[in-house]
């Protein structure tokens, strides 16, 4: 259903970053004093649960579907989205699922239609008071948005905006962790995993073999914490990550080792979320991938300024890896292969650091009107000589106004740009050329 706390989308993210284990201390519910975005709904029981159900209907305008510098074509969209939350609730147990699927449908450019959804469920079980077992699955279709690519083709235009349509995508994540209280001590173990497959993206004259990018990451860490305060935790952690993709030159293994500070929800509480900074390495098998052994951070809170205003930040930093030009593999098929990869010229296969923080600021001017303003910052620094330094920035600003005009039915106005600004790469040929976008979005959301 609807978040209670949304932050800015990053843009061009793309869906390989690390999984996280909901790793912490040993907690049950409480009462909370942070004002929920809408009333609670009743639901219908179903099942020995609750079942709550919604849909969202939107239309938005977007100044440059392509994402390109040049020739900028512009559309109009209409969205739908059915979704649905269950929830039960035992003595010391809470087990949930949810969902939705999405139809997007442009007026023009019929090649940018879209059907995405996902399907998740979670569980939370308490063998004892001292001790949680949290676990959590989610299968995601969805599409990379335009400009979302690293890699370049002639001229320096990203890839991905000479594409037919849109890459398709299959995602399935999961996570388990072993929460653990000791006094005002506490452990966690914990695991999680990622599996990707990208759908092939056609060309004129061609197609682009995208299974170099189909593979999966795996977690596991460790976490030791000390209460210093009601509510607030300080720990450090170790984790270890193994990176495996179909073609084995872009595959790692890393490990990160940081000290961070916890706030739980509760009453009177004023924070909630983590963060966390300290030092991480990769290593990488192809011998294009430069090791990355640099410093590392992590954020998610929310904070509850005053009563009407309210904030979020997020941000990570963590090494991953890129093709930043394809090569032939095939008659006709673009790719990236163990072969072409070790080849000059050939593709450009790196490693890379990216950096994203991001946060919001919303203010209840009236009991049912909201306004909301915040920035998503990424950058992506690409290494080794290969990369010809390229390092890719992108600044996405970002305003809101929502109204509620009963505890059903939220209506909403967004407004984003999207700057593209990529420098360095010229010298070895993988130069991306800059690009800016305007995404203005109507939306209602009802539950019932």
């Amino acid at each position: 259903m609807a978040q209670t706390w949304s932050l800015p989308n990053y843009a061009r993210r793309q869906p390989n970053a690390l999984p996280g284990a909901q790793t912490g201390p040993v907690s049950t519910p409480a009462s909370s004093t942070w004002p929920p975005a809408a009333a609670p709904i009743a639901g219908y029981a179903l099942g020995g649960g609750t079942l709550v159900t919604g849909v969202t209907a939107a239309t938005f305008y977007d100044d440059n579907i392509f994402a390109t510098r040049s020739a900028r074509q512009s559309d109009v969209a209409f969205v739908g989205r059915p979704e649905f939350a269950w929830m039960a609730q035992g003595q010391n147990y809470t087990i949930g699922a949810d969902g939705y699927i999405e139809g997007r449908r442009y007026v023009k450019y019929n090649s940018e239609d879209q059907v995405n959804g996902s399907f998740g469920v979670n569980f939370t079980v308490m063998p004892d008071t001292d001790t949680q077992i949290v676990s959590n699955a989610r299968y995601l279709h969805a599409h990379l948005d335009r400009g979302s690519s690293d890699t370049v083709g002639p001229g320096g235009i990203l890839l991905s905006t000479a594409f037919q349509s849109p890459i398709a995508y299959d995602q399935g994540i999961g996570s388990i962790a072993l929460n653990k209280r000791y006094g005002q001590w506490w452990t966690s173990l914990g695991a999680a995993g990622v599996g990707i497959h990208y759908d092939n993206a056609s060309l004129l004259g061609g197609i682009v073999d995208f299974s170099y990018a189909d593979g999966g990451i795996g977690v596991a860490n460790g976490r030791l914490g000390y209460v210093i305060a009601p509510l607030t935790s300080v720990f450090v952690e170790a984790a270890g990550n193994v990176r495996n993709w179909r073609v084995d030159v872009f595959d790692s293994t890393g490990y990160r080792v940081v000290g961070g500070v916890l706030f739980e929800q509760g009453p009177n509480a004023r924070l909630r979320g983590e963060a966390w900074a300290g030092y991480m390495n990769q290593q990488y098998n192809g011998v294009s991938f430069q090791e990355v052994s640099n410093w590392t951070y992590g954020a998610s809170m929310a904070f509850l300024l005053t009563d009407q205003l309210t904030g979020v930040i997020e941000g990570r930093r963590e090494a991953k890896e890129a093709a930043l030009s394809l090569a032939l593999i095939a008659p006709g098929v673009l790719g990236a292969s163990a072969a072409v990869c070790s080849t000059s010229p050939g593709a450009a296969c790196v490693s890379a650091i990216e950096s994203t923080i991001a946060g919001r600021l919303e203010y209840r001017i009236l009991a049912n009107v909201a306004i909301g303003a915040g920035a998503s910052y990424m950058v992506d620094d690409y290494l080794g000589p290969v990369a010809g330094h390229r390092s890719d920035r992108t600044l996405s600003p970002l305003a809101s106004l929502k109204y509620f005009p009963n505890d059903k039915v939220t209506l909403s106005f967004d407004y984003r740009r999207i700057n593209f600004d990529p420098v360095g790469g010229q010298s070895a040929g993988v130069g991306a050329i800059s690009y800016d976008r305007d995404v203005y979005l109507l939306s209602m959301n009802g539950r019932f």
